[in-house]
């Protein structure tokens, strides 16, 4: 007898496509679906069919092609999922017409990944920064969606006024909402402001770590500060933490203490929505002395996911500041495929020879040519 109490694991479809006549990023990977796989399974879902499909042309009305879908509803009828996942922004009107075809929940990527910021949330800033970016990317997309998205952000519908639509009602408590957590917000930015300003007269130099999602920051954090504080959560999944959090430490070749902070990932297609909505704690790696850009090692597609962590380091206003890049995790592949070579830069040869600062988090190795580095930049 199955345990009442005992959680239900959702499945899901993964669908996804290269574009015809572009030039896709997405052509380039060895396997296009692993980072929609990685988020559905951070999201909590278990991935139980995937289609795909090279060079194709997107349809107003349901964004995916014909053949692509219909390969999309028979492997949820095959596997039973309850949903599908696609690798791409839709509308609300696109997603109703999968779900009809589908017979199932449909989420696109944004979605997914605002899921995983929902259930990640600690502090009340957090959440009240996921409501928001939340209830943003709702908001264009009610028309055929009901008011199930509503109740499950534990936002109840008020009473209809005469003649008003059900969807007139659920925009109206929206923006409703969206007003008041904009308030909210602005404080949070205030209140940062006034910490930044007293970090700043007090002249203690401070570095932001930034980088990909699950590149190792939050453990370069933990060996950072040193034993006996409290240590920042760590996980091999994506989105682990998103609080910013700062620690003070030693910085030897400076010969005085420093203030290390570890932020929120970024991500390839980072939903604008969460990006406005954690403005207030990306700016965190804007006001800083000098960014920290940690790489992973390990992974092949490196170059892409530096890329996009310097796009959205200009979005936030970052861009220009100075900067220092490390590959982590060199604990977990051969010395040989990584120069020591410091020279702050990742360079790469004909022969694919990685050339840059290696540093783990784990065992320490290469702290030593890290904080001389940092004391260089800082000095």
């Amino acid at each position: 007898m199955t345990n009442e109490t005992e959680q239900i694991i959702p499945t899901a479809v993964l669908v996804g496509f290269t574009l015809r006549n572009k030039q896709d990023p997405r052509s380039r990977l060895a396997d296009p679906l692993l980072e929609l796989r990685l988020l559905v399974q951070s999201m909590g879902a278990e991935v139980t069919g995937e289609v795909f499909q090279n060079n194709m042309n997107l349809e107003s009305r349901t964004l995916i092609s014909a053949h692509l879908l219909g390969l999309a509803v028979n492997e949820v009828k095959r596997t039973h999922a309850t949903l599908l996942c696609v690798d791409d922004n839709l509308t609300g009107s696109q997603r109703a017409h999968i779900e009809d075809e589908a017979g199932c929940e449909v989420l696109d990527r944004s979605e997914v990944i605002l899921q995983i910021f929902a259930q990640r949330a600690q502090t009340s800033e957090g959440k009240l920064q996921v409501e928001h970016a939340q209830l943003t990317y709702l908001l264009p997309r009610l028309k055929g969606r009901g008011g199930k998205d509503l109740s499950a952000l534990g936002g109840g519908i008020g009473t209809r006024g005469p003649g008003e639509t059900q969807l007139e009602t659920d925009r109206r408590v929206i923006r409703k909402r969206l007003s008041v957590l904009r308030k909210k917000i602005e404080l949070i930015g205030q209140r940062r402001e006034t910490q930044r300003k007293q970090r700043r007269q007090s002249r203690i130099p401070m570095i932001a770590l930034v980088g990909y999602t699950n590149a190792g920051k939050s453990t370069l954090l933990n060996k950072l500060a040193g034993a006996g504080k409290p240590e920042a959560y760590t996980d091999n999944r994506l989105f682990a933490t998103l609080d910013p959090l700062t620690r003070k430490t030693y910085a030897p070749t400076l010969g005085r203490e420093i203030l290390v902070t570890d932020t929120v990932g970024f991500i390839d297609r980072l939903p604008t929505e969460l990006i406005a909505a954690f403005r207030a704690t990306l700016e965190e790696a804007v006001f800083t002395d000098l960014l920290v850009i940690v790489i992973d090692g390990n992974e092949p597609d490196w170059e892409r996911k530096l890329e996009v962590v310097e796009k959205t380091l200009k979005e936030i206003g970052a861009g220009d500041l100075p900067r220092l890049k490390v590959f982590s995790k060199c604990d977990l592949y051969p010395d040989a495929e990584i120069s020591p070579d410091i020279s702050g830069e990742i360079t790469i040869d004909a022969g694919s020879m990685k050339t840059g600062l290696r540093v783990s988090g784990v065992t320490g190795e290469g702290l030593e040519g890290f904080w001389e580095e940092v004391g260089d930049r800082l000095k």
